[in-house]
């Protein structure tokens, strides 16, 4: 049931996104390398015709959203209703502060540009997808992590406006710009006082970089990380349960599970906190166990194994992550490995 009413958010969600453009705006498909896109024509002013808006990725589910926004209205009361039975049934809602900043990005255009929510915001959204109830340690966050990949950065041709940390001190006049050693110009954290973060990810391929990149698309700097990348392959859109409710881009939990798995070593081999490594674990614990319990444990096999081929450093990341879970998950990793 807790299912059923999450995917009947999104569709709610989609539908509101899709009706929110211009009066008199179009959607338009067009094809790219090979691949299809929706953008948005907004109706010609005195100053010309404007340029189109990015969408995104042609699937049926956006596909559907656009039909209906033809003949449909959005109804923000069902979708409150939708979310309060949600959160009365025990599915995580963040904390006022990170509700408030998601939705205030998801207005803005952020999700749309491709921006995925990484961490343990998007772990709260996979209780809902998976109909499944997550632990409250494992749900509480005290910061935003917020990644894009950068060849999408690169190849998108539609910027965020207003910028990224223009939105953010919107929410809150008190988040600043937290300089980094390279330059005081640049930033790859915003800040308020209180401790809450918004963290700026992008992908890291080839040699460790170190220094920030600039993601054009969202007008911020990002952190280049090892093994972004392999997260970000496959994202789905999820309901953020915030006060309105937020549709958001996130890893699949399969991909979330197996990263997870491959970065509790990263934070032991680089001295990292403990409680984030085995935080990481219990995360990637459960979601295994939920995974299989779901009878999706073939589409987490077919991860472990693209990881696991990846070469032999990645499988030892996995060997070593493996055998500090529980006996549960554990065998079934262990199992897949011994395949691959």
């Amino acid at each position: 049931m807790i299912q059923t009413s999450y995917a009947e958010l999104i569709d709610q969600l989609r539908l509101a996104v899709a009706l929110d453009v211009p009066s008199g705006a179009t959607f338009r498909k067009r094809t790219i390398s090979g691949k299809d896109y929706w953008y948005i024509q907004e109706p010609t002013t005195p100053a010309g015709r404007p340029p189109e808006r990015y969408f995104g990725p042609d699937t049926p589910e956006r596909r559907t959203a656009i039909e209906r926004a033809r003949t449909e209205k959005a109804d923000a009361d069902t979708r409150r209703a939708i979310r309060r039975s949600l959160v009365a049934g025990g599915l995580p809602e963040p904390d006022a502060l990170t509700g408030s900043v998601v939705e205030a990005l998801a207005t803005a255009g952020v999700f749309r540009l491709r921006a995925v929510i990484v961490g343990t915001v998007a772990f709260q959204t996979y209780g809902g997808l998976l109909g499944v109830r997550l632990p409250n340690a494992a749900v509480r966050t005290g910061d935003l992590d917020l990644a894009q990949d950068y060849s999408i950065s690169a190849a998108l041709d539609d910027i965020l406006e207003p910028s990224l940390f223009e939105i953010l001190k919107s929410v809150d006049p008190a988040f600043a710009p937290v300089p980094t050693l390279f330059s005081p110009t640049i930033a790859t954290t915003y800040a308020r006082p209180g401790g809450f973060r918004v963290d700026m990810l992008t992908t890291n391929r080839g040699a460790d970089r170190g220094h920030p990149v600039k993601l054009p698309s969202l007008q911020t700097d990002a952190v280049p990380l090892r093994f972004l990348d392999f997260l970000l392959r496959d994202t789905i859109e999820a309901a953020m349960l915030s006060r309105f409710g937020a549709l958001v881009n996130v890893p699949s939990p399969e991909r979330y599970a197996v990263h997870k798995l491959i970065v509790s070593t990263l934070r032991k081999d680089t001295g990292e906190s403990a409680v984030k490594s085995d935080k990481d674990l219990v995360q990637s614990g459960i979601l295994i166990d939920a995974l299989i319990m779901k009878r999706r444990h073939e589409d987490l096999a077919g991860v472990l194994r693209e990881a696991a081929q990846r070469g032999a450093t990645w499988k030892d990341r996995l060997r070593r992550s493996a055998a500090r879970l529980e006996p549960s998950p554990r065998a079934f990793v262990e199992s897949i490995l011994a395949e691959a």
